[in-house]
């Protein structure tokens, strides 16, 4: 968790407004680099000037309701740690089984606005190449240079591939 999420996880569980100081005191850091980050903070609405040097949090939340400092979340009915490694393919797999349940009824129930959404989708990716034409090669060349052992087997299935399909 930075320092941002941490001023603001601060300030929401604080029952009344707090000082650049205290919170500088709080999370052992320095009091410049905390009164700018509540400037940006500031500045962004997540979190409200209120007098002369207090800030508090502009989302009144109830402690017992969230726990920013928490680092757990609950996917597919278990309690699961997000710092974990791997956990991101988890719940990726899950943000996308849900999504394409999601498309699936839309295109049943509502065929125009699931076209609609198809074609913007299509317009957004032709842009993105138009604007990106070199993506591919310079992700094949760092991925050549961080996996070379997996690359190398990757070719030669190819080159076997195409050898066989020659023939």
């Amino acid at each position: 968790m930075n320092t941002r999420d941490k001023i603001i996880s601060l300030l929401s569980q604080s029952k009344k407004p707090l000082r650049a100081k205290k919170i500088a005191f709080e999370l052992k850091k320095s009091d410049a680099n905390v009164r700018k980050i509540l400037s940006n903070l500031c500045k962004e609405g997540k979190i409200e000037r209120v007098g002369f040097g207090e800030y508090k949090s502009s989302v009144n939340v109830k402690n017992e309701s969230v726990n920013v400092l928490n680092k757990s979340v609950n996917v597919a009915g278990k309690s699961v740690n997000i710092e974990a490694p791997g956990i991101k393919k988890i719940i990726n797999k899950e943000i996308r089984k849900y999504r394409k349940a999601y498309f699936q009824k839309l295109k049943a129930n509502d065929p125009e606005t699931y076209e609609r959404i198809k074609k913007a989708r299509r317009e957004y990716y032709k842009r993105w190449r138009a604007d990106n034409p070199n993506y591919n090669k310079d992700w094949l060349r760092s991925y050549r240079k961080k996996h070379p052992e997996k690359f190398r087997v990757y070719e030669r299935k190819y080159w076997l591939k195409k050898a066989m399909s020659e023939n």
